[in-house]
């Protein structure tokens, strides 16, 4: 077409100014199709002016793109794909996240999802900050760190506490070989825990729903006064032993919790009771259970309460005093109580 099969023959000597270079090329985003040859369906025209200036467009176009394609193919190559729906909400990863799980992808109920977590979250971080100024929370874990070879033992023991040699708590101490005090019930058999009393009040409340339905007089109240009965009742003895080691000048160095654990043993004696009236009925054979269990129980607190009332056990016989005799009486009245508690609660 040209002379000398030279295609740039008119764009190397048209008369236009344009220099014989082509311009730099332009950082423009790198085209997603082809270029389709535009010179081929440009019709000839008359005008040689025309011409040139159609020619000098498309090659203008041709370079220009050759130049962009050429550094950035190896780029292309390592880069990851453009993809126009990576930033849309049906092709992000949070689409499985715990708001859409429930339903929520709307934006304004994710966010207020959010805002309920946090208030929910403050919240309670309040009332754990306000609930620890009355009650340790350590230390009931302490007491509920029970297992079930201990809590077996443990009721074997309690029906069963003539068959114990040792009546010691085992204390724990530090690598220095100083007393961090006792060990938790799961290592302990004669350490008191919290297990087994709340488990044993829960179901001696049942129990006497049970009784009462048995009996065709059931009615929801008796739950409610079973339930304050006996809290009363463990409120009273728990008052009884302070002013008891207050009066006799005791050092009282054992927890509350302590005696709650001691004093709400006697629901598993309860129980075997009612249990053994339900199935004997009222006759000699429950009677016979009831001071057998309430035998145990006093026996149990006589030997296990020891270290609260008598603190000073360990110092020998020389402390055979008076006071330690004031002492030792107060010990067996409640370890003897506890067969007029049980047979008020039972009735």
């Amino acid at each position: 077409m040209y002379p000398g099969g030279n295609n740039n023959y008119h764009y190397q000597n048209q008369a236009y100014g344009i220099p014989s270079k082509s311009p730099p090329p332009l950082q423009h985003p790198v085209p997603q199709h082809p270029i389709p040859d535009f010179g081929k369906a440009i019709p000839p025209t008359s005008s040689p002016g025309l011409n040139n200036q159609q020619h000098y467009q498309y090659n203008q176009k041709m370079q220009s793109s050759l130049h962009q394609q050429s550094p950035m193919m190896h780029s292309m190559q390592q880069q990851p794909t453009y993809d126009p729906n990576a930033y849309t909400h049906s092709a992000t990863p949070q689409q499985n996240n715990i708001y859409s799980q429930f339903g929520f992808d709307d934006p304004a109920a994710q966010m207020g999802m959010q805002f309920a977590g946090s208030a929910m979250a403050q919240g309670s971080a309040y009332v754990e900050k306000n609930f620890n100024r009355w009650v340790n929370i350590p230390a009931l874990r302490h007491y509920f760190n029970v297992s079930n070879s201990y809590v077996l033992n443990k009721v074997r023991l309690l029906l069963f506490p003539w068959k114990n040699s040792s009546w010691n708590r085992l204390i724990m101490r530090s690598e220095t070989g100083q007393m961090e005090g006792f060990k938790p019930p799961r290592e302990d058999l004669n350490s008191p825990d919290l297990y087994i009393p709340v488990m044993a009040l829960v179901t001696y409340v049942l129990l006497c729903g049970l009784t009462a339905g048995i009996h065709k007089s059931f009615h929801p109240e008796m739950l409610y006064l079973s339930a304050t009965t006996s809290m009363a009742v463990l409120f009273w003895e728990i008052v009884y032993t302070r002013l008891g080691c207050y009066f006799l000048s005791i050092p009282f160095e054992a927890s509350m919790l302590d005696l709650v654990c001691y004093y709400g043993y006697k629901f598993v004696a309860i129980i075997v009771t009612d249990i053994s009236r339900l199935i004997l009925g009222t006759g000699y054979g429950s009677w016979l259970v009831f001071f057998y269990t309430g035998m145990s129980m006093s026996f149990f607190l006589l030997r296990s309460m020891r270290y609260v009332i008598l603190p000073d056990a360990a110092a020998g016989p020389s402390t055979l005093n008076p006071q330690r005799k004031r002492r030792m009486w107060f010990l067996l009245t409640i370890a003897a109580l506890q067969i007029f508690y049980m047979f008020f609660l039972i009735n």
